[in-house]
């Protein structure tokens, strides 16, 4: 699949932009979660962490290169690079992805505690399937679920061995326990599709999963 790379400014601007609708959509409230893109030149702008998502402008945006150390930082002095940098990096590096989103939404977690215990949960039987790239309605669509740490650095070794696992190639996220979720894309536009369909998709899971 060929995608176009955006310019670097409306890269800037599509992330403040897709920020604001996560906020809308209670994925990012509480200064929780966030975002990156990739420019032109192989770095990637990334929000900051410990601010009010929604309000989040290209002043505040750090780039980084694919190792996370800040290349430029923002123009807003006294804002700290977001956690989830070295996260971002290694999504990026194992999928090629030019844009993650991590989620803090409610759902997310409940579609992870559908896992009891276990290291996955398996998406079925629904249409919205076709929204993931490269999934049919037909899959039996495997979601890694790993264990939460106390700093989300210490997440990384646990997402790369799901990201390497064989069964798991075709999924577009990864669900941590009790926190959210990561979820990528070729490039900004698919990233917000994808963001758009697995939290439909955490929704009907944990609608069925209800006792009737």
């Amino acid at each position: 699949m060929t995608t176009s790379r955006a310019s670097d400014q409306t890269t800037a601007s599509l992330l403040c932009e897709f920020l604001r609708l996560f906020y809308d959509k209670g994925w990012v409230a509480g200064t929780g979660g966030g975002i990156c893109g990739a420019l032109a030149d192989g770095t990637m702008l990334m929000a900051p962490t410990g601010v009010h998502k929604e309000r989040v402008t290209v002043d505040d945006l750090f780039r980084v290169d694919r190792q996370a150390a800040v290349v430029s930082p923002p123009k807003n002095p006294g804002l700290r690079l977001t956690e989830c940098s070295t996260i971002f990096c290694a999504i990026a590096e194992r999928r090629k992805a030019g844009s993650v989103m991590h989620s803090h939404a409610l759902t997310a977690v409940l579609a992870a505690d559908v896992a009891r215990g276990g290291d996955r949960i398996i998406i079925r039987d629904l249409e919205m399937l076709k929204g993931i790239r490269g999934c049919t309605n037909a899959d039996h669509h495997a979601v890694p679920v790993v264990d939460n740490t106390a700093r989300e650095p210490e997440l990384v070794a646990g997402i790369r061995r799901a990201l390497d696992a064989p069964e798991f190639q075709h999924t577009a996220c990864v669900l941590v326990r009790h926190h959210g979720a990561y979820i990528w894309g070729e490039d900004l536009w698919e990233a917000k599709r994808h963001a758009e369909v697995y939290h439909f998709l955490f929704e009907a899971v944990v609608g069925r999963a209800r006792p009737a």
